[in-house]
């Protein structure tokens, strides 16, 4: 059973409907997970039922090709939004929330 539900339930990403976006997720098995980036179409936010019976949230998307993606809101890692150019690439969105900062090492100096 789904039920479709507004795009605020994305959460603490703050996801905009139709906006594109690269996302990293993780899958397998709670032992052995993998993290997997996808470049994809938000397409909503739902509730889906699981086996057991519960309630979860979950996140829809759309890749490239048209094929869905369905996640549940705890394997969603992150998600950087995107663009394509003018020669259809994929750009990501200099944010800077998703700025990774650089480890203050120690300094080389120089001799002359």
């Amino acid at each position: 059973m789904t039920g479709q539900r507004s795009a605020d339930g994305a959460g603490r990403f703050q996801l905009e409907l139709g906006a594109l976006y690269r996302v990293s997720y993780l899958l397998g098995s709670p032992v052995p997970r993998r993290v997997t980036r996808s470049i994809v179409t938000f397409g909503g936010a739902t509730a889906r039922r699981q086996w057991n019976g519960e309630t979860v949230d979950s996140l829809e998307f759309a890749r490239p090709g048209g094929r869905p993606l369905s996640l549940l809101t705890s394997q969603l890692l992150d998600a950087r939004p995107a663009v394509r150019n003018d020669r259809g690439k994929v750009m990501l969105l200099d944010d800077p929330a998703h700025r990774r900062r650089r480890l203050s090492g120690r300094r080389m100096s120089r001799t002359a």
